[in-house]
């Protein structure tokens, strides 16, 4: 789906405790080319996502950006706003492996 040189600035994430997917909201730049968009991926990749910003961030925790709020039927809705992370840059080829991604663009 996405060339090598193409990165996201990853600006917030948002799933459900029972859900199998994780809505990711970020900027798509390639070049001189960039775009708002959301993507949809898989719990491994969202590990390798944190992974990534951690692994980028070291001086804060990638956790306490996490925020859980209990929902009227009992499941979990998890979010985090990473929009003021100094580096929340990921290259594409990193969390594109083997699971394509599904890429929300209006």
């Amino acid at each position: 789906m996405m060339k090598q040189g193409t990165a996201i600035a990853i600006t917030s994430i948002l799933f459900e405790s029972n859900d199998t997917e994780v809505l990711i909201k970020g900027n798509i730049s390639q070049g001189v080319m960039n775009y708002d968009t959301d993507l949809v991926v898989t719990h491994s990749q969202l590990n390798i996502i944190f992974n990534s910003l951690q692994k980028q961030n070291q001086e804060i925790s990638v956790n306490d950006f996490l925020i859980s709020e209990k929902m009227y039927d009992g499941e979990v809705l998890y979010s985090a706003n990473f929009s003021e992370l100094t580096n929340n840059q990921i290259s594409m080829f990193d969390i594109e492996g083997n699971q394509p991604l599904r890429q929300i663009r209006a």
